[in-house]
């Protein structure tokens, strides 16, 4: 517990689960060391996290929810789709995005009729910057991704010249590594990054869901480049693990797909999951199965299937699988088709698991690296192109399967498809018992021991959010 005052924080997640779970999990790392948070937010969003912050309030954290309207009939939403994650289609995805920017009149009522000592909302709240500014209330801005893709975004932002081939690939300067990308930005997401940079200044710094070893030398080159502070608060869910009690979870129901597990040999089962909103094309699914089936190792495949609106027969919904594909993984007991959920961390730190086929979302990434799994990367769209950048060649735990084109929407198919030889060749370099695959495999191992310590007593983490509330602290009323 501190020994200062409380300081009173408000946050304000974004409308997304890769963005409100390690904001919601900061919160509690905040609230778990004696200072009263509130975090603001809509009916749906408030339910993806009451029953976690109702265990953190049994336990005596002050943590509140403050509700405000979801913006539903001016977007033209139904009631309770509040959140990417009901989100089908980039239409609905967008009204999402456009709910975010009606907000600002009710969080403004909120902040005034309780000025916080300081309020930390997502970077996408582009508007918080004028809004405290003129309340004259302190903000931290909250990046759930890593300062390495911001460094990323600057740089491509300074050297549009890099971009002017039609090919790749091509060359990003101004970096402590020289790096490069297999395909171009789209011009979308290049703009919509841009306002983000502009969003996080006269902030009191950026909060990231990082750790200080895993983006280098990036924090002390972003640092010199802009004049704002780095904080380092994670992988938030380990921080969370190791900082929060949470009570006993009683008679769970084992998941099938760790049973299986349990009859595979160490390191040799490769996990493939793409995230909960990334939509594959049905001919990209299709490569992908090709791919894994002829690589000859054991694998688990999550598929979601997110066009559910169509309602299509169940044999239209699986024309993306090869002839007798699952029958013949079946009989061969070499791999397993999951449907719609999986436990991810579970499956991850299973022993039997030996590699992660992933599109490189950061908090993917987090947890892969968090049980020590080296990845196999094929990022989907927006920052995974720069994740898998640093993955494989700023800290090589992990082999580069790459993309065909740049999507800034998870819910279109891409036109160009990555080739079933491209992924089996990937998932062959990782997954075969060489001297390549067995380097990538030591160096998942070490950055799993530097994330422990990160987020342990003394920790690099552990370190930076303590520092970051002494900090914080001359803010508390006199």
């Amino acid at each position: 517990m501190e020994t200062a005052g409380p300081l009173k924080i408000y946050f304000l997640p974004f409308f997304a689960q890769g963005h409100q779970i390690p904001l919601v999990q900061l919160a509690r790392l905040i609230a778990a060391r004696g200072h009263h948070v509130t975090i603001v937010t809509t009916p749906a969003n408030a339910q993806l996290f009451q029953k976690t912050i109702h265990d953190d309030i049994a336990s005596g954290h002050h943590i509140r929810v403050h509700l405000i309207k979801f913006p539903n009939t001016h977007v033209g939403l139904p009631e309770g789709v509040e959140n990417l994650v009901s989100a089908t289609t980039s239409a609905t995805a967008g009204k999402i995005h456009m709910a975010a920017h009606l907000i600002q009149s009710e969080v403004e009522a909120a902040l005034k009729e309780s000025p916080p000592d300081v309020f930390i909302p997502d970077i996408l709240f582009t508007w918080s910057k004028d809004l405290c500014k003129r309340l004259q209330i302190p903000r931290l801005v909250f990046n759930p991704i890593s300062i390495f893709d911001v460094c990323m975004i600057q740089a491509i932002k300074a050297h549009p010249e890099a971009f002017l081939s039609d090919s790749g690939p091509y060359q990003i300067p101004g970096l402590p590594l020289p790096l490069t990308l297999p395909v171009k930005p789209s011009p979308g997401f290049a703009a919509l990054t841009g306002s983000l940079l502009e969003g996080e200044e006269g902030s009191h710094g950026v909060i990231v869901n990082s750790f200080a070893e895993l983006d280098a030398e990036y924090t002390q080159h972003y640092e010199n480049l802009t004049g704002r502070k780095v904080w380092h608060v994670g992988p938030s869910s380990l921080m969370v693990e190791q900082s929060v009690k949470k009570p006993a979870i009683v008679n769970e129901t084992r998941h099938e797909s760790l049973t299986w597990l349990d009859s595979k040999e160490k390191d040799s089962v490769l996990y493939v999951c793409f995230g909960s909103l990334a939509l594959l094309s049905d001919k990209q699914l299709y490569e992908l199965a090709t791919g894994l089936d002829a690589s000859g190792h054991s694998f688990i495949l999550v598929v979601h299937r997110k066009n559910k609106e169509e309602q299509e027969e169940e044999e239209e919904e699986e024309k993306w699988l090869p002839e007798g594909f699952e029958e013949k993984i079946g009989k061969e007991k070499r791999g397993m088709l999951i449907r719609g959920w999986a436990p991810q961390p579970l499956i991850l730190s299973h022993p039997a698991v030996g590699g992660f086929l992933t599109h490189c979302g950061w908090n993917a990434v987090a947890e892969a690296i968090s049980a020590g799994v080296p990845m196999v990367t094929m990022p989907g769209f927006s920052d995974q192109y720069y994740n898998e950048k640093l993955i494989t060649e700023v800290h090589g735990f992990g082999v580069e399967v790459g993309a065909a084109e740049w999507s800034i929407s998870p819910y279109d198919g891409k036109k160009e498809v990555v080739s079933g030889e491209r992924i089996q060749e990937a998932v062959k370099r990782l997954m075969d018992k060489g001297d390549e695959g067995e380097k990538i495999r030591k160096k998942a191992k070490e950055m799993q021991e530097k994330a422990w310590r990160a987020v342990g007593e003394g920790g690099s983490s552990n370190n930076s959010l303590t520092a970051l509330l002494d900090h914080l602290k001359p803010l508390l009323p006199k």
